[in-house]
């Protein structure tokens, strides 16, 4: 899969693209502790008061807080909103 990434990486420069938009890596935007954006997600896995665990690319991303809230959900990007106080990355 990195042969293949790094074939996308040069065409996204290519086209004068962002990396991002070809690329089946997830990104992931924090505003303070008080909520995070995760772009290019599968799924979300577990959706508690204090834990939401979100599926990506070959990495299950576990946050951990209080008070969460999902505030947008669509096949591009979950936004989570609460007080974050921990971000854990999980490699399947």
């Amino acid at each position: 899969m990195g042969k293949f990434n790094d074939f996308r990486s040069r065409i996204a420069d290519d086209l004068e693209i962002p990396n991002d938009a070809l690329s089946d890596n997830f990104n992931l935007m924090m505003h303070g502790n008080k909520k995070v954006i995760i772009e290019n997600h599968l799924g979300i896995i577990v959706y508690e008061n204090n834990l939401v665990e979100v599926k990506a690319i070959e990495v299950n991303i576990t946050v951990k807080g209080t008070k969460f809230k999902i505030e947008e959900i669509n096949d591009y990007k979950v936004i989570i909103k609460g007080n974050i106080e921990e971000i854990i990355f999980k490699k399947e």
